[in-house]
C-alpha cells in the first residue's frame, strides 16, 4: 500500500504544471493606466517597499497571491511602462527600499502600509485570489515578459534607411 501511495505521489509531482513548477501563483492584475507622472513613480516606490517590508517583516507577511499582486503590479509599471532593465530597477527602486530596512523601526513604520496598498490594487481591479487557470496565466505572463524583453532589446533612436 505504501509503495502505491509513494508512486502516486511521485507521478503527481511529475504532472505539476509549468505555472506551479516555479512556485509562482498568478492573480488578476489591476488596471494601472490611470496612474501617470510622479504619481506613477510614487506608486511604484510604494509597491516595491510593500514587497520588501512584507518579505522581511514577519508581522506584515502576505500570502503568495498577495505577493504576486504586489510584484507583478510593480513589473507592470517598472518594466511595462518605464522600460526599466534589471540594473535600473534595482538602483532606482529596490536599492532604496532595502535601505529602509537599515532603520530598526522600519517594520513598525512601514508595515502598516502593506495592506492599504494591496487594497488599492484590488480597488483598481486586481485580486488576492489565484486565477483558476494557472497554466493560461503563466503563458500570458511569459508573453508579456517576452514583449518587454524585446522592447528592451530594440534599438533606441532613429534608424538609417535607404
Amino acid at each position: 500500500m505504501m509503495r502505491k501511495l509513494i508512486g502516486a505521489s511521485l507521478a503527481g509531482l511529475m504532472l505539476v504544471s509549468p505555472a506551479l513548477a516555479d512556485g509562482k501563483v498568478y492573480v488578476q492584475l489591476p488596471d494601472l493606466s490611470s496612474l501617470h507622472g510622479e504619481g506613477q513613480k510614487d506608486f511604484l516606490r510604494g509597491l516595491i517597499l510593500a514587497n520588501v517590508i512584507s518579505s522581511n517583516c514577519p508581522d506584515f507577511a502576505v500570502t503568495e497571491p498577495e505577493w504576486s499582486l504586489l510584484t507583478d503590479s510593480a513589473d507592470l509599471i517598472g518594466r511595462g511602462q518605464f522600460h526599466l532593465n534589471a540594473e535600473a530597477y534595482d538602483q532606482q527602486y529596490f536599492g532604496p527600499a532595502f535601505a529602509v530596512l537599515e532603520d530598526k523601526s522600519a517594520c513598525e513604520t512601514y508595515g502598516p502600509t502593506v495592506q492599504p496598498i494591496l487594497d488599492q490594487l484590488v480597488a483598481l481591479g486586481g485580486s488576492r485570489e489565484p486565477l483558476p487557470d494557472q497554466d493560461a496565466a503563466y503563458e500570458d505572463w511569459r508573453k508579456m515578459q517576452d514583449e518587454w524583453d524585446a522592447a528592451d532589446a530594440a534599438p533606441v533612436g532613429k534608424t538609417k534607411t535607404k
